[in-house]
């Protein structure tokens, strides 16, 4: 539906959102991932005629490491947080697009 290559900012944010809502003649559910960005610029695109949710994920040290060497995080689970509107936490995912590519 959209995409944009670009720096992770509240410009880039508000952009990509625009287009998306532009592109819309319905209310959506929408996710996106953490980033605070999008906390502005989907309510600036979409208004209040969206249901919004963030999926967070949680990362911490994997016990099992050595901690002398560098390893990244580990994701220990995720959080969903509703924003706006109602969006139905069964939908609460950003899995659906990852696997669109």
């Amino acid at each position: 539906m959209s995409w944009l290559l670009g720096s992770r900012d509240g410009a880039a944010a508000y952009e990509f959102m625009t287009d998306v809502a532009g592109r819309l003649a319905n209310r959506v559910q929408l996710t996106t991932d953490g980033h605070s960005a999008y906390l502005t610029a989907v309510p600036a695109a979409f208004g209040r005629m969206v249901d919004y949710a963030q999926i967070v994920k949680v990362y911490g040290a994997d016990a099992k490491e050595d901690t002398r060497r560098y390893s990244p995080a580990v994701c220990l689970g995720a959080e969903k947080h509703e924003i706006i509107g109602h969006p139905k936490s069964e939908h609460i995912s950003t899995s659906y697009i990852e696997r669109r590519t």
